[in-house]
Parts: structure tokens; C-alpha cells; sequence
């Protein structure tokens, strides 16, 4: 009986923990922009979902992009990617170990013609 308990209990916590982690938030372009400590963004994560399913991308230019998400995270990349940081996650040192970025291509005519969220 006990034993059952406890496991009902565990898998309880669980549940409440996990179905926390994974909140979705809607899409705030003053949100989306607020930094946090050494360059993060302390609401992206919580966004990207709302963004990319109620959000249209895809055939924004680039003056559009820049007003509705901001600057983004990289400059000048040869194959006309523009990329958002979304969370990057740090050990011990200086190094990131993980992140998430929003990835998204740029046609000749500056006009966004794919997106992707990608995990390294």
C-alpha cells in the first residue's frame, strides 16, 4: 500500500514538474526583445511555439522581420540566414553547450522564404 502511494505521489510530481517546463506563452514583440543576464532572453523559449505556429514568417522582408522580432543574433552570414537566439545554455566555462536558435533564409530580394528552429 505504502509503496503504491509513493509511486502515485512520484509520477504525480512528475507530471507537475514537466507540464511546467514546457509553458507557451504568446508571441510579445517587447517581450521577445528584453534581455536578461549576459545576453540572454529570459521569454523566447517560452514564445517560439506560439511564434512559428500563429505567427506568419514566411514572406516577411527583412524591414518587416526587424520590426515584429528585432535585431537578430548575427550579422553578415554568406548564405543569408538570419538567426535568433533563443536560449543558450552554459557549464562551467566559457563555452555554450547547448542552444536553440529560430533560423531563417533570406531570398535575393530580401523577402524570408524559409524558417526552422534548431537545436545544437
Amino acid at each position: 500500500m505504502f509503496r503504491l502511494l509513493s509511486l502515485t505521489l512520484l509520477l504525480a510530481l512528475w507530471s507537475v514538474v514537466n507540464g511546467c517546463s514546457e509553458q507557451e506563452t504568446k508571441f510579445d514583440r517587447h517581450q521577445w526583445s528584453t534581455t536578461g543576464d549576459i545576453g540572454s532572453f529570459p521569454y523566447r523559449e517560452q514564445m517560439i511555439g506560439d511564434l512559428v505556429k500563429h505567427h506568419q514568417l514566411k514572406g516577411l522582408t527583412y524591414l518587416q522581420l526587424i520590426d515584429s522580432l528585432g535585431e537578430p543574433s548575427n550579422y553578415g552570414e554568406p548564405d543569408g540566414t538570419i538567426r535568433y537566439l533563443i536560449v543558450e545554455d552554459f557549464e562551467s566555462d566559457i563555452d555554450p553547450v547547448h542552444g536553440k536558435t529560430l533560423d531563417l533564409t533570406l531570398g535575393p530580394d530580401s523577402v524570408v522564404t524559409s524558417y526552422e528552429v534548431s537545436e545544437w
